[in-house]
């Protein structure tokens, strides 16, 4: 349903001028007045001089309002004519706000935003995919005498995946040589491929060393790059694989990751719901089946077998992650003592599934300069998980440990092979992940680029945009929310002075990214970085898994060199995607990073400042909050996890968490589910706690009575906050009934609905803003708060 139009008849006159947003009554060419009148008759005299009383009275009536500076102003610039564009083609005045707000803010979104069958909408996915619209159009344009060498190389690899002809031609070859490059045999493994292999003696550790030097995955053990604070050099951390992830890009994209701290894509470990169990697992099945017996059309598979073993496969991944802490601070060891621990319960030293690290780490380091002896220390997180993987591979026969590792290579590159095997994978995706976004081969071609360069491509957005003018508005308004949060915790009536110390410190202490990392700034440096993308035409494959194992050689080189600590007086760079439309805060390290790509309407806009407050000012506040959700709480200003809450400050902490629960428990999807108020806690609190920030940040800015937008004008300056919240949560709402399995089971986040309308029945100033009488629908009597 189209807008109503916004008619320049119906804006006002600046009184003092100079505002380029505004409109001026455009004056006419006039005749003598006394010529006019003259030639009137009487009934004709006495109409212009009741008109003549009219209008002075309205004359007056303006002095006075000026004077008392109550004109109501309106901003025509465009930025303001598309915030209100966005705000008023949603609402549905149908609708009485206090009966339901987000059906007032957002009842008509769906109308004016078109949605592909099948697919979901909401703002962050309008605006990803907006972002990656643009990234594909500059892919696609010609190579430039002036494009960076990284970006050159980034339209080659874009064109080598769109040729579809020549990816039909090589088939499988390209996953059948990695197979052999890391000690796997061609064909899906059996009997007579376990205990000896292409002359010489199946050696699992060295597998795993191989797929991790050349293809960068984790399988069955994780390596990462940790801090040695005793000497401030980089270290090996090792330990159990959190999230088994494909190496390579997928062919799905997740809309779920878009809500604000963000959302892994779904893992096998969804596999582990009741409720769910039975179908996911047959879709698998069914998939692992179809991509086998399509790799190897002319062997004959009983299918009884064939089902089994991809389901033990399936039940092994779900194990390896099984009874992890993933809070334990590592232990320092000796690679040799890791060795020695993890053997110390096995009672054949002659077992052939023993987990060698010797062999690990001669496999590893081959073919770089890198040194790592048995000697060398190592962080081991988790360390019993090695005890109980030792126990695992010496219990489990070598064949079926062949047909896991073999599994997870080929399951994370045989989308990148054939059409038949791309569109394989989309159809599994959409069966249980029924909330992705179906690609294109364009969009999937663009999203696999971006991966690999997503510096280069953030650096053609960066020297397009102006973004410095956004920056430090956003900064301004991340310090007027670090002080409003603070006088929440200064007011706190149950917090005793000592936690007050320290959460004030930390929530002032953290670290914020905004917009781009700095290095766009230097792009020789910048293209230097990424060296090692290079693409071979017509090898599509074959290129990715060359710049993958370049990426592990250059993380190699940094093991045991100084790290490059930050200043912590000065900005902080981004550290993630920057065209990602999200926001994070990471309790690690106590830093917020806000991505260029969120800097977007409609959660920044250039127009009136009250719509940022409402819409990336409660986002802001969100990220802070997090510093303090139910699991942020318990980290220290450098992200150590060590509480430094008094006993009575975490009771009275969790009397008052108690009651987001069980508010939040409350809501309906449909008639048979409910809302899990314990899953979503922090991500509940995080929402009512930022929107009250942002509001205590906006009044303290004494912005006053600012410019109207254009046709929301009888709607005040506070009610435009409380709108431009609602708005940014506005989807269409076909989408939580199709992820209502995911919404109420798995995921942190709460749907859109009831993230606005639980902190909006929570905050006493939009009751009174709006006027909301107590026991109405968004004015409960008893609310609940935290600070």
């Amino acid at each position: 349903m189209a807008p109503p139009a916004l008619q320049q008849s119906q804006l006002q006159q600046q009184p003092n001028g100079g505002d380029v947003g505004l409109v001026s009554v455009s004056s006419r060419k006039h005749r003598k007045f006394q010529d006019v009148f003259r030639s009137k008759s009487f009934q004709e005299k006495c109409i212009i001089a009741f008109i003549a009383v009219l209008g002075c009275t309205g004359l007056v009536l303006t002095v006075i309002k000026i004077r008392g500076g109550f004109m109501t102003r309106t901003c025509m610039s465009d930025e303001c004519l598309t915030s209100a564009e966005s705000i008023m083609r949603s609402i549905n005045e149908d609708v009485k706000p206090c009966d339901n707000f987000y059906e007032f803010a957002c009842g008509k979104w769906q109308f004016s935003h078109q949605q592909e069958a099948g697919k979901p909408n909401n703002w962050f996915v309008e605006r990803s995919r907006h972002t990656s619209a643009k990234v594909t159009k500059i892919l696609e344009e010609p190579d430039r005498e002036s494009d960076l060498k990284s970006i050159k190389q980034a339209k080659r690899l874009y064109r080598a995946c769109l040729n579809t002809n020549t990816l039909n031609k090589l088939g499988y070859e390209p996953v059948f040589e990695f197979l052999e490059k890391v000690g796997l045999p061609r064909k899906f493994p059996d009997f007579s491929t376990a205990s000896y292999l292409n002359g010489s003696v199946f050696n699992v550790a060295r597998t795993l060393a191989l797929v991790e030097r050349y293809l960068g995955a984790d399988l069955m053990v994780q390596l990462s790059l940790d801090l040695n604070q005793k000497t401030n050099r980089s270290i090996i951390n090792v330990g159990p694989v959190t999230n088994i992830e494909s190496a390579l890009p997928e062919p799905l994209f997740d809309h779920r990751r878009n809500r604000v701290g963000g959302q892994r894509p779904p893992d096998v470990s969804a596999f582990d719901k009741e409720a769910e169990t039975s179908r996911l697992v047959i879709a698998k099945v069914n998939y692992m089946v179809s991509v086998i017996r399509s790799m190897f059309p002319d062997d004959f598979f009983n299918s009884s077998l064939l089902n089994q073993i991809c389901l033990k496969i399936i039940v092994m991944e779900v194990t390896l992650k099984k009874n992890l802490d993933l809070e334990k601070k590592p232990e320092e060891l000796t690679t040799r003592e890791l060795n020695d621990y993890m053997h110390s319960n096995t009672s054949d030293p002659s077992d052939e599934n023993l987990f060698d690290w010797e062999s690990f780490i001669d496999n590893f380091t081959s073919e770089s300069n890198f040194t790592w002896t048995m000697d060398d220390l190592v962080h081991v997180r988790n360390k019993e998980f090695f005890l109980e993987l030792q126990w695992k591979l010496s219990s489990t026969p070598l064949e079926e440990i062949q047909q896991f590792l073999w599994w997870k290579i080929v399951e994370s590159l045989i989308s990148h092979t054939t059409e038949q095997m791309t569109d394989m994978r989309m159809k599994f995706n959409s069966i249980v992940a029924p909330f992705s976004l179906k690609f294109t081969r364009q969009q999937f071609c663009t999203s696999v680029t971006r991966s690999f360069v997503k510096g280069p491509m953030a650096y053609e957005f960066y020297i397009r945009d102006n973004l410095k003018g956004t920056t430090s508005k956003i900064q301004m308004m991340i310090k007027q929310l670090q002080e409003a949060f603070s006088d929440m915790i200064s007011e706190s009536e149950w917090t005793d002075e000592a936690t007050k110390k320290v959460t004030t410190l930390k929530a002032n202490a953290m670290r914020i990214g905004v917009g781009y990392p700095s290095i766009l700034d230097s792009p020789d440096e910048l293209d230097k970085n990424y060296d090692y993308v290079i693409v071979k035409d017509d090898h599509y494959l074959q290129s990715m898994l060359d710049i993958k194992s370049n990426e592990v050689a250059l993380v190699l080189e940094k093991v045991g060199e100084p790290v490059n600590m930050e200043d912590d007086s000065g900005p902080k760079s981004v550290t993630t995607d920057p065209l990602e439309v999200n926001a994070y805060y990471n309790r690690l390290d106590n830093s917020i990073n806000i991505p260029s790509g969120i800097l977007q309407i409609p959660f920044f806009y250039k127009g009136v400042d009250v719509v940022n407050y409402g819409a990336i000012g409660t986002i802001l506040g969100h990220e802070i909050s997090h510093g303090f959700d139910i699991e942020g709480k318990d980290y220290d200003i450098h992200g150590e996890k060590t509480s430094q809450w008094s006993q009575n400050a975490v009771r009275e902490y969790l009397k008052r968490a108690k009651c987001f629960v069980e508010q939040y428990d409350r809501f309906e999807l449909d008639s048979d589910t409910n809302l899990n108020g314990t899953r979503t806690l922090a991500e509940n609190m995080a929402d009512n706690v930022g929107l009250k920030q942002s509001w205590r940040a906006y009044k303290s800015n004494n912005i006053g009575e600012e410019f109207r937008l254009a046709g929301l004008n009888k709607y005040s300056n506070d009610q435009l906050f409380f709108l431009s919240y609602a708005n940014v949560w506005c989807q269409n709402p076909e989408d939580m009934k199709s992820e209502k399995k995911d919404i109420f089971g798995n995921d942190e986040h709460s749907p859109s609905f009831a993230r606005v309308l639980g902190s909006l029945r929570n905050s006493p100033e939009f009751a009174e803003v709006w006027k909301c009488p107590v026991g109405s629908p968004m004015n409960p009597s008893k609310k609940c708060s935290m600070w």
